[in-house]
């Protein structure tokens, strides 16, 4: 495993910035650093996959079916002392979020805590994700 920096006095470690076209087809590359950012971290081999698959639905959740310009997608993983912050940024999608629909109710189920916001048509859905005690 690589050697991560533990932030003891408080500060931020930004882990990853990606920035990714808005379209099924590069979810892959959100998908595989999540999982690879959970293992640096140390978390067990359930929360990856938990975290993997939060991921893939938060990112899903900001698609258009037709954008009309090419849009994109910004993923962050910042490393707090004790939480990870998984960030994701993109114009937001008409009603998003959609919290009445199963993928909101999934995210909610895999991961700490989520939190949305939306300003001036940007929405940001930030996965909170507790980390393991040493």
């Amino acid at each position: 495993m690589g050697h991560t920096q533990d932030p003891d006095d408080g500060a931020v470690l930004r882990m990853v910035a990606l920035t990714l076209v808005a379209d099924q087809d590069y979810l892959a590359l959100a998908r595989t650093s999540a999982m690879h950012v959970a293992a640096l971290l140390f978390l067990p081999l359930p929360r990856v996959n938990d975290l993997r698959l939060a991921v893939d639905e938060a990112c899903t959740s900001f698609l258009h079916p037709a954008p009309r310009t090419p849009e994109t997608l910004e993923l962050s993983y910042d490393r707090h002392p004790a939480s990870l912050h998984v960030t994701v940024r993109a114009r937001a999608p008409l009603g998003w979020p959609q919290r009445d629909e199963l993928g909101w109710a999934m995210l909610a189920s895999l991961v700490g805590e989520v939190r949305v916001r939306v300003h001036d048509g940007i929405g940001a859905l930030t996965l909170i994700e507790p980390l393991p005690t040493h």
